[in-house]
């Protein structure tokens, strides 16, 4: 008796590379926080990590379409990129919850005074008046301190899915590929 593999669905195939990518995100805001902090706050850091979950997130729509014969329209291949990236940054916003108020409740004091060095430095290199560094650097320190509360992480995460939705527009372009037109 032959076996026919039925064809893994979209849903199902997003949800495994979303875990996986969600995995990749907790390990590495784990080692970042490991060897050093500070650095979590870099935006050179950023835009790494997002090279590091778009390269995943196009990686898993290739081999999604190869599961399925090797043929993606660019409407599934959105939909499985934005499934992805949108439920992987819900997985890393979760975490990102646990290590502010549970594994390090102190880190993101310490992230808001890493922050408003960095800010610091920047204002002194542009010739920032004192007083008008004072007044901005109060402000910088109360909207980022609301960053690490529930609500913020949740504003976050809005933040996260409007990106995610962008991100995944792009990668369908790399992903999809039409059936051949027959004549």
């Amino acid at each position: 008796m032959e076996e026919t593999t039925q064809p893994q669905s979209l849903l199902k195939h997003a949800l495994r590379w979303a875990l996986i990518t969600g995995g990749v995100s907790m390990v590495l805001t784990m080692l970042l926080y490991s060897i050093d902090y500070t650095v979590m706050i870099q935006l050179k850091v950023l835009f790494i990590s997002l090279a590091i979950y778009f390269s995943i997130t196009v990686y898993a729509g290739i081999d999604y379409r190869k599961s399925i014969g090797g043929f993606l329209g660019y409407g599934k291949a959105w939909q499985h990129g934005f499934i992805v990236l949108a439920v992987s940054g819900f997985v890393a916003t979760l975490f990102s919850l646990v290590l502010y108020n549970i594994i390090d409740p102190e880190l993101p004091e310490k992230l808001v005074d890493a922050s408003i060095e960095n800010t610091r430095a920047i204002m002194e290199k542009f010739g920032t008046p004192e007083d008008a560094m004072d007044d901005a650097l109060e402000k910088a320190r109360e909207n980022t301190a609301k960053q690490f509360t529930v609500s913020g992480s949740l504003l976050s995460y809005i933040t996260i899915a409007i990106f995610s939705a962008i991100m995944a527009l792009i990668s369908a372009l790399i992903v999809r590929k039409s059936q051949p037109e027959m004549i």
